[in-house]
């Protein structure tokens, strides 16, 4: 039996290049041929030793060179659509599931498959953000995002003001209505002016204490909020209440002090609001919220200049002089007793001991008890009388606490012994920080004189 020429010299089976028991040159899966397709042919290969092992679709078949030199489409010369890093493809990935996320790919146009954007969902034309499919330029929207959100934040700012606004109005309207009385024409006018002050008697259940403020020989002053029945509001106020341990005289002498801050209406002095009878009689005034000038001038003594110093004088003289006007004489005027409403504005309280004098009275005859000796002029530490003139002595001091950022007047010395420092002449010194100019008038005023509050305003 005659083999097949392409058969090698090891024999055959039968006629036939396929039934070659080894081929000759090379061999195309089981039958033997001449030569690989490697340059011509329907389809290209590439010589994997004598086997002859067809080129992957996705390699473009050359004619006058190699068409691949390996099996897979990581092997082609060139590719026939698209390469995708070092294989071949058909097309690039579109939607493809990576390790993390979806794969998207655009073809360049040397044909090379690159990656989209990372926030390109359904594929691009290019790397940036814009080329991605589907994508639409959000900067129009996005800045009429933040325009809206500024309007609408503008537009909430401005309901929050109004809404404030409104309700402030409403609370002065409230406070004004609470805080401020309203006279109305006797029917019987006289020749004597009627007291038409008002007096509200107040509910406890309207009244909550905070914090104590302070205590005196009477009672305690706590901080505390009056809400008035029927209303929302809330007024801070200064309650002070009688001790429970005082008789009726204490009483009798509560109520007086209440007519007499009651009729009182002045920017400088403390106004009584009302009066709560429960079974310890309650004194209700407007709260100052700086407290007294007296620690205020020891806190603030570095920020405190003489302009301010000064207006507190004339303040303090605009308050004591409708005191004089209403023939009311105060006893007991001191730093202490000058609370601060605002820096600029200073009302005078503390009228437990303040009495009025009759038309032809010109001077108070007071009880035993303690009394402030170091702000007292003599006829009153000898005599216990208090008239006009001695609460100008008072305010002498007043001032004299007032330029000292709160020194203690005759510090040092025992209150038993100032009768007699006084009776030789002795006076309280000049500040370091006064003029000459406002120390004669503290000087006159350890004169008495009576007209004083009028030189200095």
């Amino acid at each position: 039996m005659v083999c097949d020429p392409l058969c090698s010299d090891d024999g055959c089976w039968g006629p036939g290049p396929d039934q070659c028991l080894s081929c000759r040159h090379f061999s195309r899966g089981r039958i033997c041929v001449d030569s690989c397709n490697l340059y011509e042919g329907d389809f290209r290969e590439y010589a994997n030793g004598s086997v002859c092992v067809e080129c992957d679709a996705q390699c473009e078949r050359a004619d006058d060179s190699l068409t691949c030199q390996g099996p897979g489409p990581e092997h082609c010369v060139k590719c026939l659509h698209f390469k995708d890093g070092p294989n071949c493809v058909e097309k690039c990935p579109n939607g493809l599931q990576g390790a993390n996320s979806f794969i998207f790919k655009y073809a360049e146009i040397n044909n090379e498959c690159h990656p989209c954007h990372s926030n390109c969902t359904q594929g691009c034309i290019g790397p940036r953000l814009q080329d991605c499919i589907g994508w639409m330029d959000r900067t129009p929207l996005i800045a009429a995002g933040v325009i809206g959100g500024l309007f609408m934040v503008v537009i909430m700012a401005l309901s929050v003001a109004v809404s404030v606004r409104r309700k402030n109005i409403k609370k002065k309207r409230a406070l004004r209505r609470f805080l401020e009385t309203e006279l109305v024409e006797p029917l019987t006018p006289s020749g004597t002016a009627p007291n038409q002050a008002q007096l509200r008697i107040l509910k406890e259940t309207e009244l909550k204490r905070i914090k104590i403020l302070g205590s005196g020989a009477f009672g305690t002053v706590y901080k505390g909020i009056w809400v008035p029945e029927g209303e929302t509001v809330k007024i801070p106020v200064a309650i002070k209440i009688l001790s429970e341990a005082t008789g009726p005289k204490a009483n009798v002498e509560f109520m007086d002090e209440a007519l007499i801050m009651a009729s009182m209406e002045h920017p400088h002095l403390v106004r009584l609001l009302g009066v709560c009878l429960s079974p310890t009689i309650q004194l209700v005034t407007q709260l100052m919220p700086h407290g007294c000038l007296l620690d205020y001038v020891h806190e603030h003594k570095d920020n405190i200049g003489s302009q301010l110093l000064l207006n507190w004088c004339v303040q303090v003289a605009k308050g004591m002089m409708y005191l004089e006007e209403r023939r009311l004489v105060h006893r007991d005027l001191a730093a202490r007793n000058v609370l601060v409403k605002s820096p600029n504005h200073i009302k005078i309280t503390d009228f437990g001991l303040a009495r009025l004098l009759d038309v032809n009275e010109k001077e108070y005859n007071a009880d035993g008890g303690k009394m402030p000796i170091k702000w007292m002029a003599l006829e009153c530490i000898h005599y216990r009388k208090f008239t006009h003139q001695s609460d100008v002595w008072s305010y002498g001091v007043t001032i004299w606490e007032l330029m000292t950022f709160g020194g203690k007047p005759y510090d040092g010395i025992p209150t038993r012994e100032i009768p007699d420092l006084l009776e030789k002449g002795e006076r309280l010194p000049q500040p370091p920080i006064c003029t000459i100019d406002v120390y004669m008038v503290m000087v006159k005023c350890k004169y008495n004189q009576l007209d004083i509050f009028i030189l200095v305003l």
